[in-house]
């Protein structure tokens, strides 16, 4: 009988980095995901294509044997579709987070009801650190019945793994071809938590790790800021380009310093030596200096709310360095970058700059960035990213 996966979440990492992986591997595929009208377009084509970077030539491949469910429209049916599949996998913004964790729930009361026996995995493609830790909180919340509890910890396994190909916009000439086109970067694995519940299953392109919150954590305090500070700059520069801005000498030193910064934080806490850290910088400015797909700034510094929050690019290893008493300077300068990104195409840089108008710029780093007044760290770190806001605006 052939293995099926649910996909929660339907962009480009959903049905490009996951879908290329477990179509190839001989999956079928159901994805759920909150726009009903994506999910209607998905089910009347039946097909879609994916477009895939590598350093030599763009591939694409034709992908089929998917069927496609609203949230808003389909609830009933995903709870039905989740309690069977052999896995699922969610690839969506962490503000869905709170939605994924009531599937769950409803997950587990319908495995229950039809006696499932064999465990159910949800592996979580989320660029946000402390993510399945996040949602296991949400979850236990709202189990209350013995039997629940009992089911979730013996069979329910809520796993990280690590993103380690781009999802990037198609360009125009991909979109004239097909409309619902997704564009990826290339690669062959999907790093996956080692917490997994039940037998592994074995599969080449899934290759089970341990240290894996810890190694979220690098990707996205040290790979995801460096790229976002890159870019953050680079649009205040003018740059279209993130390879362009990756070989400006300014935008390199603060990156580079911010880099420094937050993986002394990380590897305080999650015991990386000096010699793992090192590999991973390397790795990250050899991509970012040298690729040959045009990763758009805009794209990149989109959503500035998400990436100025507690737990994500800037914030999460800003606050670490201070824990364990390092002054995060460059840490603070990029994140005074991104308060000033503009963009009247992106709803959160709009709903950002609407704060800073309306409230000033001091309450909205507090607010934004959900830091304590009360919290001796919390307010050097608030008065870091004020200071550095004031004099990048003053140059402006």
């Amino acid at each position: 009988m052939k293995k099926t996966v649910a996909i929660i979440g339907s962009g480009k990492i959903g049905r490009g980095y996951l879908a290329d992986l477990f179509s190839a591997a001989g999956y079928h595929i159901t994805f759920i995901d909150i726009s009903t009208d994506l999910v209607d377009k998905l089910n009347s084509r039946g097909q879609y294509t994916l477009f895939i970077t590598g350093k030599a030539e763009t591939k694409k491949r034709i992908i089929k044997d998917y069927e496609a469910y609203s949230i808003e429209r389909d609830f009933t049916t995903i709870i039905e579709k989740l309690s069977i599949v052999d896995m699922v996998c969610v690839a969506l913004y962490p503000n869905a987070l709170p939605s994924v964790a009531n599937q769950i729930v409803e997950t587990i009361k319908r495995c229950i009801e039809i006696s499932r026996k064999n465990p159910l995995n949800f592996i979580f493609f989320v660029n946000k650190a402390l993510t399945a830790r996040r949602v296991k909180e949400m979850v236990e919340k709202q189990l209350h019945t013995e039997t629940e509890i009992n089911y979730y910890k013996d069979n329910i396994g809520i796993v990280e793994a690590l993103t380690l190909r781009g999802g990037v916009n198609p360009t125009p000439k991909m979109l004239k071809e097909d409309p619902l086109c997704v564009s990826s970067s290339e690669g062959t694995v999907i790093p996956v938590g080692d917490e997994f519940v039940g037998p592994k299953p074995d599969m080449e392109f899934i290759q089970f790790t341990d240290r894996v919150e810890g190694r979220l954590a690098e990707k996205v305090w040290c790979g995801n800021m460096l790229h976002c500070t890159i870019a953050s700059i680079g649009w205040s520069k003018g740059y279209k380009y993130t390879v362009e801005c990756a070989n400006d000498p300014y935008i390199q030193n603060i990156a580079d310093q911010a880099y420094n910064e937050a993986s002394f934080g990380i590897g305080k806490e999650f015991n990386f030596n000096t010699e793992e850290i090192k590999e991973g910088k390397n790795k990250y400015w050899n991509f970012f200096m040298k690729s040959n797909v045009l990763d758009d700034v805009e794209h990149v510094s989109a959503d500035p709310l998400r990436k100025l929050s507690r737990d994500d690019r800037y914030i999460g290893p800003a606050l670490l360095c201070l824990k364990y008493n390092k002054l995060p300077y460059f840490l603070a300068r990029g994140a005074a970058y991104l308060f000033l990104f503009e963009n009247e195409k992106d709803p959160s840089a709009l709903k950002l700059q609407s704060s800073v108008k309306s409230n000033g710029i001091e309450q909205t780093i507090w607010d934004v960035c959900d830091l304590s007044p009360n919290i001796k760290e919390e307010q050097m770190l608030h008065q870091l990213i004020l200071a550095h806001y004031k004099e990048i605006a003053f140059r402006k």
